[in-house]
């Protein structure tokens, strides 16, 4: 019985000296350092490129934390506005239309929000996050418009040309949707739609006279159903401060008018008489850049 006893020992040794070596393999190219860091080394430089740039990436992913919380941004920018075409008309039997154009303007607006984990997809680093926010703007515009008023004789339209313009004053505030994707790189790309309403004040009224009248300046402030398309990016500097640009497009209702059957409307034709004039529906363009800030 001794000689197997000594062949079980012998073969024990051989797998155990045969493992450890196994074991230290993958180690064999590495640098152990006095500050815990490690240095491999790899002939293949396409490996070693590989090791790097999942190392930074892993860096990244451990140093961004994005956060529940509510937020504030504050926002400016530039927009475009137009319109379908404006029409006329009065009590003394004038009518007239014309194309409202369009025109640029400022921005400037802020938000009030709440932004939420989301779900991490799979196991990767991205998340899919929603947030529903406030948001409130101020846009002004000013634009000559293009048209004619007159009256018909029969068959035949008796105007003349006229050359309106008017300042506009748009206050927009709508409850947004956000949908988000975070990466580990800082940035979230992110679409949404928002609903609310609009106030519309226009001033500075002028050239609307028909033949025979005389002109003046006019005011008139109107309110209106909104939708908006938004599609942006933001980019986080810190956890909880980032910086973003958004584009959005704004559809205003149809009902919008700038006045329309005033009772004293009178001083656009030479005797006393009541107008109406009405714009179609507006769009406006926008494209802003801001900083938010995420409490928590």
């Amino acid at each position: 019985m001794r000689p197997k006893i000594h062949f079980v020992t012998f073969l024990s040794l051989f797998l155990i000296l045969n493992f450890s070596s196994l074991l230290t393999l993958p180690l064999a190219g590495a640098d152990f350092r006095d500050d815990n860091s490690v240095s491999v080394e790899d002939s293949d430089p396409k490996a070693k490129e590989e090791l790097s740039k999942n190392l930074k990436n892993l860096s990244k992913i451990d140093t961004f934390h994005y956060h529940q919380g509510v937020y504030a941004a504050l926002y400016g920018g530039g927009g475009y506005l137009d319109s379908g075409q404006w029409t006329y008309t009065d009590t003394k039997g004038n009518i007239g239309m014309g194309n409202y154009g369009g025109s640029w303007g400022g921005i400037g607006g802020l938000k009030v929000g709440y932004q939420y984990k989301g779900w991490q997809i799979g196991h990767s680093p991205y998340r899919v996050t929603e947030a529903v926010e406030f948001d409130g703007f101020y846009a002004g515009y000013s634009n000559p418009m293009n048209g004619y008023i007159g009256n018909f004789s029969g068959p035949v339209f008796h105007g003349s040309s006229v050359t309106p313009d008017m300042q506009l004053n748009v206050g927009i505030m709508t409850i947004n949707s956000l949908t988000k994707l975070i990466t580990p790189y800082r940035f979230a790309p992110y679409i949404g739609f928002g609903v609310g309403g609009g106030i519309v004040t226009a001033s500075n009224i002028t050239g609307l006279a028909p033949a025979g009248g005389f002109d003046t300046s006019h005011s008139s402030t109107t309110g209106a159903f909104v939708l908006a398309e938004i599609m942006g990016a933001e980019y986080y500097i810190t956890d909880h401060l980032s910086v973003f640009i958004e584009g959005k497009f704004i559809y205003f209702d149809s009902s919008i008018s700038i006045f329309k059957n005033l009772a004293h409307f009178n001083v656009m034709t030479s005797t006393p008489g009541q107008a109406s004039f009405a714009l179609g529906n507006f769009f406006q363009y926008i494209g802003v850049a801001g900083v938010k800030y995420v409490f928590w």
